[in-house]
């Protein structure tokens, strides 16, 4: 009895670091967004015009959206399940042998090594990028282009 109490913690523990880590990337983001910081930035920087998403969750969708705003092409999601069907999206799954784009962006933060291998693995060509990364790109003193004279948020 007490093993399996363990087990479940231990599995509910997982669950709870992963929606910690989910919530300060989404915190990241707005807080980014307030601050008036744009995806283009990153995206015209780096030379990324078409790109592929890993994983269409919740975030996906809000990363789908955004990319789309700014005129960067989706060619197509890949994602593991193999019945999933996304309305008006070309889906790949991970055995296939993946169409070029200037990037695959991986949405799943917790797994970003595991899966850049895999894509990899039969893709020795593609560029995988972790939104995490992209983010990150806007703290790293490599985008001083503000839209606004608002004060960084840290600072509040």
């Amino acid at each position: 009895m007490i093993y399996r109490c363990g087990y479940l913690l231990k599995g509910k523990s997982k669950r709870a670091d992963r929606f910690f880590l989910y919530f300060n990337l989404l915190d990241h983001w707005l807080t980014l967004k307030q601050d008036n910081y744009h995806f283009e930035t990153y995206f015209n920087k780096n030379d990324i015009k078409s790109v592929a998403i890993y994983r269409m969750g919740k975030i996906g969708n809000h990363l789908k959206y955004e990319l789309e705003k700014v005129g960067i092409e989706i060619k197509y999601i890949i994602d593991e399940g193999e019945d999933a069907v996304y309305e008006g999206e070309i889906h790949c799954v991970m055995r296939d042998k993946l169409p070029p784009v200037d990037a695959v962006i991986v949405t799943s933060i917790d797994e970003f090594k595991e899966i850049k291998n895999r894509v990899l693995k039969n893709n020795k060509n593609l560029q995988v990028i972790s939104l995490k990364e992209i983010l990150d790109f806007f703290d790293g003193g490599k985008a001083n282009e503000k839209n606004s004279d608002m004060g960084s948020r840290k600072d509040r």
